[in-house]
């Protein structure tokens, strides 16, 4: 499907332009010290605790309650949650990128993607760090579960597994080519600049 690139400056709020000369190498720091340079705290907070509790809950929730049917609802209530989250509020504020597909009126879908002006866009390395590392560690992890499943043969936890895959798949695909789309709008722009800087020095241009 078509994929198009918007980049909105009313949808990029929050410190993105923060001081990174007040940063410190994270190995020097302890946890409380580098949640302080986090530019949003609460969000990489938030963008982890969603899929971390969803894994929780289906490790160990046998220890708990031996209701199949109970434990399913609440790890796709987590995954749901978790889903919403990355797409429309960490990725946003922790990476500048946001996706999401598009049904055209013919019924064809189109993948749009919206990246953060130069000047919007986050540069904390931390909270970069968490969002991608958050988007990649979760669905591999699931991917894992789903192997074990399978071979048990215990296809109700699969389904638990397939419907993690799926979300956490969703946003993985979307934000990598998000990413994509806007290095690739970036090195457009600066090749578009530097060829305008050649022609203009040339005589008669």
């Amino acid at each position: 499907p078509p994929c198009t690139l918007d980049n909105p400056p009313s949808l990029w709020s929050g410190r993105a332009a923060a001081d990174k000369g007040s940063m410190q190498p994270a190995e020097d720091l302890g946890i409380a010290e580098q949640a302080r340079n986090c530019d949003h705290p609460q969000v990489a907070f938030f963008h982890l605790f969603f899929r971390t509790a969803a894994i929780l809950t289906y490790i160990f929730c046998t220890w708990f309650s031996a209701n199949f049917v109970r434990i399913f609802i609440v790890c796709v209530l987590l995954l749901a949650f978790d889903f919403w989250t990355v797409k429309n509020v960490s990725g946003r504020l922790l990476v500048g990128l946001r996706w999401w597909n598009e049904i055209l009126p013919d019924g064809s879908s189109e993948w749009r993607f919206e990246c953060a002006d130069a000047n919007q866009r986050p540069h904390n390395s931390l909270d970069s760090s968490i969002f991608w590392g958050g988007l990649i560690v979760a669905p591999a992890l699931w991917t894992l579960f789903a192997l074990g499943a399978l071979l048990r043969l215990n296809f109700e936890w699969l389904l638990i597994d397939v419907v993690a895959l799926g979300l956490n798949g969703a946003n993985v695909i979307g934000y990598i080519r998000c990413r994509k789309d806007a290095g690739s709008k970036i090195q457009g722009m600066v090749t578009q600049a530097g060829m305008s800087t050649f022609l203009r020095g040339i005589p008669g241009f």
